[in-house]
This record gives structure tokens, C-alpha cells and sequence, in this order.
């Protein structure tokens, strides 16, 4: 552990010398990364205390009782407390204001940043105690926001929660004070965890408010001593395992939230890993963490921003690492979530339940995309409403209707369009479209047996979405991929080049060229897309095929 300590030394001392760096010479609004342009905000500088403190008590960090970031510190600290609102509450300038879901994520810097204090540093040195002092008045007036404050998403009710049971035993000696934190607490822990038995959160966050919630769930368990709250981050950091693609990084497209999409590595959850794991024996997840800091290292990225964490406890500032790595296969059916994850040595495959992009298959790096167009009436994708998990892949199913609004039975109080209530009126259903799709594995990559029916003559489509950028390779042509374009391919297989990855997508099949609706047609933009078209009533097959 001793290297990776050192490593996380190195990140946290590249975030000390950008903090020290947003130093603002002008005396009377010296701060330290708390503008953003012409917007002020504290966050950032609450943030950049943390680890600035912990390479401060480090005596391996050559930021070690260096006297002038002593002083930088003490001037954040000053900024924090003017930039507090007079209710105590902080602001995220871009849409929160008087904020107490963004006070709570910014009280929790703060209270580790104060038990860094507490514990490193000496009773007797009244340099620390200025900070502590400086620490807790910011903190109490803190508590006064989130007390009284509210929320808007899922996971800032268990960031709330959190800050209200740390402050309660923080400032247990004013005991009003400290019941009205807990029972505040007490109403949002009565809501209920919004956790399913597969570890998964509202938000399906995978990329980013999973690790959030994971946090809340710790710091509420350090407080009450409830083992309840660590089994939601153990479910989580298990149910995690199974949604690390082949190249390491995270699949996000079922987020929920801003991550959906973004390409992210598993560093948030380190620290989380390493603290279950050195509660309790928990090879897998020892495994883990010992896999995203060593390969994160190894990639040369910026250490995860968890010092200020591990050195608050001595179970992971002295752990050692038995296991390395994570699972090299999986099999796992997210019922609650309509999801299906695969993990195969040369392949992973997603399926997802309700969404128009419903198939991603990834080799190494490369991920295509798999969608059906189906512009029937106000449908313009098929968006699967049942699946179905097989022994070899899974079923999914949705219908269409083709429908037309009647005339009002009754006269109306308005001929205003607009203003016409149109829920009342009743609806002609002229036909239907069933469409079925089974997915199951081959060898070496997924068959796709299509199948619709009831509705005919409709023009559907198979589109492949892929990264721009690629080589495309037929027995007839050969073309670099550019994005936003698109080709049918009407018979054979065509091949995907990327670097060392090659992926064979076919047969084709091209009935018409029908690209898809005037209108609410989701664009390929950023991507490649290969169609394969047909009327129905149609039943074909296609593969993915890892070479």
C-alpha cells in the first residue's frame, strides 16, 4: 500500500499547488479557486482544503507543515466563511442557490478536512487551533442551511442525512441543537433507502451518484453504527463489478443522470472498495481496489482524491493488497433495472430495457450501438417494453399502434386547438406492429433474430451505430467512417478496423432506402450508421462478430 500512498500524496499535491495557485492578490477578496469566470463560489476552494490539509499533516508530502500553505488554508478559510450565505447555506452558481443539498456535499469536505485537524494536529499548537475554530463556525452555520433546507434529487436526501448525523455528534454537547439534526435525519432516512436487492440506486448512476449515495451510506454507519447502511455500499460496490466493461471503464448509457454516455474509470469507487475490504475480509473487492489504483497509476492519470479519507482511518492507511483484478466474466440480469450485462473474454454485451438504443456491444474499446426505426404513427423507434433473459441472451418485445384521433362526440367549449382537451377524444386503432427481437450468444460475438409482424409494408430499419473514425471493409469498398453519415448495406458482411480490434457486422439486407421520419428522428451525429432495411411483415437474422 505503501506505493499507492505515495501516489495519492503526488495527486493530492498537484491539487495543493492548484489551490494555491487561485490566489487572488487582492487583499480584500483573497480566495483560492472560488471564481469561475465572474461566478463565486466556495466549493471549489472547501473541495481543494481536503487534500491540501491531509499532504499539510503528511510528514512524506513535501507540502509538510509548510508554512505557507498554513497560510493559504487560513485565508480559503476566510473566503469560505464570507462567501457563506447569512443563512449559512453555499451556492452552486450554475442552478442552486441557498442551497442545502450542495451545503451538505460541501460539508462533507469540510468535516474531514476538520478531523484531519483533530487528528494530526497538536491541542497545543494555536495555529490549528484558529483553523478548527475557523472550521466549526463554518460548519455550525452549515448545519443551520441543511436543517431547514431542501432537496431536488434522490441522492441529496442521503448527502442531507449524512451531514445532519455527523453534525449532531460533531456538536452533541448543544443538545437542542444536536436532537433537531437528528430527528431533520429521521424524516428523510423514513422515506426509505431507494436501493433494490441488486444494489441499484435511483438513479442508476453508475458513473458518478452511485459512488455519491456510497459515500452518504458510510458516513451515516460512522455515526450510528448501523450495519444496515454498509450493506446498501456493499450490494452497490458488488453490483458494480458486473458493469465494468473489457476495457475497464464503466457502462453509463442506463444513467439516469449527466454521466449517461461518459466515459469513466472506477477511481471514485476506490476508496470505497478499500474501506469494505479492510473492514472485513472481501476478496473481490480487494481485488478491485487494488486493480483501479494500480492500473489508474499505471495510466499515468491524476490519483483519486482520497487521502483526506484514507488518513482518516489506519485500517486503509495500513492495508496490504491480496487479489488484483476484476471479474473476467459475468452473467447478470438487473430485474428491477431491465438490464442484462454479459461479460465474455473476448466480448461484453448490454441490454436494455424501455430505451431506443437498446443494445450496446463492446469489443476491447470499440462499442457499437444497435437501434430499430420503426416510424409508425408517433413511434419512431422501437423501444422494447418486456425482456425476457434466456439461458443464452434474452427476448425483447414491443408494439406499435397506428392510430388516428375521432371527432369529438360532444360539442366543445372552444374551437381553439390548443385549448381542446385531446386526452377526451376517442381513437380509430387501424393496425398494430409487433415487433420481437431474440439476442442470443454465439462463439464469438451475438446473433440478432428479428422478427415483425401484424402491421404490413412499413419501411423498418437495423441500424449499427459506430464510432466515426473507424475503417469500414466489403469485399466491394473500403472507406473511413465520418460522422453524422450512413450507408445501407444491402448484402454481405462488412468489417469494423479499429486499431487492433475487428468486429464483422451482417448479413445486410436492403429492401428501401427509407431514412426515417421528417420529424423526432434521433440523428446519428457524432457516429457512423449501417443500416440493413426491409418491410414488413420481416424475419431476419444479423450478427456482431468479434474476429
Amino acid at each position: 500500500m505503501e506505493r499507492y500512498i505515495a501516489y495519492l500524496i503526488k495527486g493530492a499535491e498537484y491539487r495543493t499547488r492548484q489551490f494555491m495557485g487561485g490566489q487572488v492578490k487582492d487583499p480584500a477578496s483573497m480566495q483560492f479557486g472560488g471564481i469561475r469566470g465572474d461566478i463565486w463560489e466556495a466549493k471549489p476552494t472547501i473541495y481543494a482544503l481536503a487534500p491540501a490539509l491531509a499532504v499539510y499533516f503528511n510528514e512524506n508530502s513535501c507540502f509538510y507543515k509548510n508554512g505557507e500553505l498554513y497560510d493559504a488554508v487560513n485565508l480559503a478559510l476566510d473566503f469560505v466563511a464570507r462567501t457563506q450565505r447569512e443563512d449559512g447555506s453555499f451556492d452552486y452558481p450554475s442552478c442552486n442557490f441557498k442551497s442545502a443539498a450542495d451545503t451538505s456535499f460541501c460539508f462533507k469536505r469540510l468535516i474531514a478536512a476538520y478531523r484531519l485537524l483533530v487528528k494530526y494536529g497538536m491541542d497545543t499548537d494555536e495555529k490549528i487551533t484558529v483553523l478548527k475554530e475557523k472550521y466549526l463556525t463554518v460548519m455550525h452555520r452549515a448545519l443551520e442551511a441543511v436543517l431547514v433546507g431542501g432537496f431536488h434529487t434522490p441522492n441529496h436526501r442521503w448527502g442531507i442525512a449524512a451531514a445532519l448525523l455527523q453534525g449532531a455528534n460533531l456538536f452533541a454537547e448543544e443538545e437542542g441543537f444536536a436532537a433537531g439534526l437528528r430527528n431533520r435525519a429521521g424524516q428523510y432516512l423514513a422515506e426509505g433507502i431507494d436501493a433494490d436487492e441488486d444494489g441499484e440506486y435511483a438513479e442508476r448512476s453508475t458513473g458518478n451518484y452511485n459512488a455519491v449515495v456510497n459515500n452518504a451510506m458510510m458516513a451515516m454507519y460512522q455515526e450510528t453504527g448501523e450495519e444496515s447502511f454498509l450493506g446498501y455500499v456493499e450490494r452497490n460496490l458488488a453490483m458494480m463489478l458486473n458493469y465494468v466493461d473489457p476495457d475497464d471503464t464503466i457502462f453509463t448509457q442506463n444513467s439516469t443522470r449527466q454521466d449517461q454516455g461518459k466515459k469513466e474509470y472506477a477511481d471514485k469507487y476506490f476508496y470505497q472498495y478499500l474501506y469494505m475490504c479492510s473492514r472485513q475480509e472481501y476478496p473481490a473487492f480487494d481485488a478491485a481496489a487494488h486493480k483501479i489504483i494500480k492500473d489508474n497509476m499505471e495510466r499515468g492519470d491524476l490519483a483519486p482524491d482520497c487521502l483526506h479519507i484514507i488518513m482518516n482511518h489506519d485500517e486503509m492507511m495500513g492495508y496490504h493488497f491480496k487479489e488484483y483484478g476484476f471479474p473476467q466474466q459475468y452473467r447478470k440480469f438487473f430485474r428491477h433495472a431491465g438490464v442484462l450485462r454479459v461479460k465474455k473474454k473476448e466480448y461484453a454485451y448490454t441490454v436494455l430495457n424501455g430505451k431506443s438504443a437498446f443494445l450496446y456491444f463492446k469489443s476491447k474499446g470499440t462499442v457499437l450501438c444497435v437501434k430499430i426505426g420503426e416510424s409508425c404513427c408517433d413511434i419512431r423507434n422501437f423501444i422494447p417494453d418486456k425482456i425476457e433473459e434466456l439461458p443464452d441472451g434474452c427476448r425483447l418485445e414491443a408494439e406499435a399502434e397506428s392510430w388516428y384521433y375521432l371527432p369529438f362526440e360532444e360539442k366543445q367549449d372552444t374551437s381553439d386547438w390548443w385549448k381542446m382537451d385531446q386526452s377526451k377524444r376517442k381513437k380509430l386503432i387501424s393496425s398494430r406492429l409487433k415487433t420481437t427481437l431474440n439476442i442470443h450468444e454465439t462463439e464469438n460475438g451475438l446473433e440478432l433474430s428479428l422478427k415483425a409482424e401484424g402491421l404490413d409494408r412499413l419501411p423498418l430499419r437495423l441500424e449499427i451505430c459506430i464510432p466515426a473514425g473507424v475503417t469500414l471493409e466489403h469485399p466491394a469498398f473500403a472507406l473511413e467512417a465520418a460522422p453524422g453519415e450512413g450507408m445501407i448495406l444491402k448484402e454481405g458482411y462488412l468489417t469494423i478496423r479499429d486499431g487492433l480490434t475487428e468486429v464483422e457486422i451482417g448479413p445486410g439486407f436492403g429492401e428501401h432506402s427509407f431514412k426515417g421520419h421528417y420529424s423526432g428522428e434521433e440523428i446519428n451525429q457524432n457516429g457512423y450508421t449501417v443500416y440493413a432495411n426491409g418491410y414488413t411483415p420481416l424475419e431476419k437474422k444479423f450478427n456482431l462478430m468479434v474476429k
